[in-house]
């Protein structure tokens, strides 16, 4: 222990002895850069979980809904809040939700069967919706010989008004969006009753 508080009274007094201050300077300069470093990294690394985020609580809300054979309103609102859940630590007031059932109209549209939001604004029923590129297989498309309905999606939709910690001032706030579909599992649609 003496050797120890030996080692560090004469490091002490070489440091005080030395006048040249080039340590000193060279923290002055580094410390700047390396204080940004590692904020803009805290703040990367954060929108990337907070994304991740949003993208659980997508997938959660339509997974959820996919697992009922029909649906009433006070279900959906009851999805809806607890699917809001996920996003914690986030503050949920910042994110917005919809749940939506998607009928297939064609190889690339569809049409809102029905549309429930949190935070936000549904879909008016009946609205055509682009859906994504091979979404639907033929066999899912609606045909005039026999008749046939086209399928059911689920779409469930969450965005989200991140604020990043330190440089709110510096770069503008990220806006994050996740959409994704799903099959209704337990039958053909899940009816809103």
């Amino acid at each position: 222990m003496r050797r120890l508080q030996g080692c560090l009274a004469t490091m002490l007094r070489r440091l005080r002895a030395d006048r040249t201050a080039t340590a000193v300077t060279e923290l002055a300069l580094a410390a700047p850069v390396l204080i940004l470093l590692y904020c803009g990294a805290y703040t990367i690394s954060d929108v990337a979980a907070c994304n991740r985020k949003v993208t659980r609580v997508a997938r959660t809300l339509t997974d959820v809904t996919s697992r009922y054979p029909a649906v009433t309103t006070a279900d959906l609102t009851n999805i809806l809040n607890n699917s809001a859940l996920v996003l914690a630590p986030y503050a949920t007031a910042k994110g917005s939700m919809r749940i939506s059932e998607i009928q297939v109209t064609g190889a690339s549209t569809g049409k809102v069967i029905w549309s429930q939001a949190k935070n936000g604004t549904a879909l008016t029923v009946g609205t055509a919706v682009a859906l994504p590129t091979n979404l639907a297989p033929t066999e899912m498309l609606p045909t005039t010989s026999p008749v046939k309905a086209g399928a059911y999606f689920l779409m469930g939709e969450v965005s989200y008004a991140y604020t990043p910690l330190f440089g709110a001032t510096i770069m503008k706030a990220p806006k994050l969006y996740t959409k994704v579909y799903m099959l209704p599992r337990l039958s053909d649609s899940v009816p809103l009753g």
